[in-house]
């Protein structure tokens, strides 16, 4: 399975590189979940902005699955695993109580278990995308963590831009760290002379000031190398005269 896994991820990958094109990875995303991890079909489903989640792509386009996802688009697991922004598994949906609207549809339609992940974009959910199998089946941990791989890849795709939007936020994006790279060896340097160290005691001080802040170092260095850092915090305390 290693090989073939790794091509179609390739692919995936490779895709959102080059292409940034939902059209292209859609498929190769339903295609892995049959050849890897064997589901008979899978669906994604996205939330609508104006309600309701919608049926995006399938790995078929039987009417009944269709029909059945858009029936219960609000009682599903593929619902329930964007709501709770977590994986959902009914391994054998005959006994699962869960969704007693939607059981006598799924067993009609030829299936025992169903699987949804959801479909994260930072800390909101986007949708899911729902693996179902013609038996009961549960979800080892390895085919867990790749379904997840495989949700956070479509999730990816469905937000890119053109490539000459990207090519502009990379440049961008590489201006700002370069300048965030020199200022912080600007405030290395003010460190070691405030503090009389060297490189390396001012690399842990900046390190440990940042976690005791709880921020990052580009911007307790942007602190130090515009004035606004307090240094008294930093400075040795000043011996106190002794009284005659």
């Amino acid at each position: 399975m290693q090989p073939e896994l790794v091509d179609l991820l390739s692919q995936m990958t490779a895709n959102l590189v080059r292409d940034a094109d939902p059209a292209g990875i859609l498929p190769l995303t339903v295609d892995t979940c049959a050849r890897v991890l064997d589901a008979e079909t899978s669906a994604v489903m996205v939330l609508d902005p104006r309600g309701g989640m919608r049926v995006l792509s399938t790995a078929d386009d039987r009417p009944i699955l269709v029909r059945l996802l858009e029936t219960h688009a609000h009682d599903g697991p593929w619902h329930d695993s964007a709501t709770d922004q977590d994986v959902v598994v009914a391994d054998d949906i005959d006994r699962d109580d869960r969704w007693p609207g939607l059981t006598a549809d799924v067993l009609a339609a030829g299936y025992r278990a169903i699987h949804a992940i959801p479909m994260i974009l930072g800390d909101q959910a986007v949708g899911s995308l729902s693996l179902f199998y013609r038996e009961r089946a549960g979800l080892a941990p390895g085919h867990r963590a790749l379904a997840q791989t495989l949700a956070d890849l479509t999730t990816l795709s469905l937000c890119q831009e053109s490539d000459d939007t990207r090519y502009e936020l990379l440049a961008r994006r590489t201006l700002t760290e370069l300048d965030d790279r020199v200022r912080y060896e600007h405030a290395l340097g003010m460190t070691a002379g405030r503090l009389n160290t060297d490189i390396d005691q001012a690399t842990a001080i900046l390190r440990s000031q940042a976690r005791i802040r709880g921020v990052p170092l580009a911007t307790l260095a942007r602190r130090i190398t515009d004035g606004t850092f307090d240094w008294t915090q930093l400075d040795p305390p000043q011996s106190q005269p002794q009284r005659p």
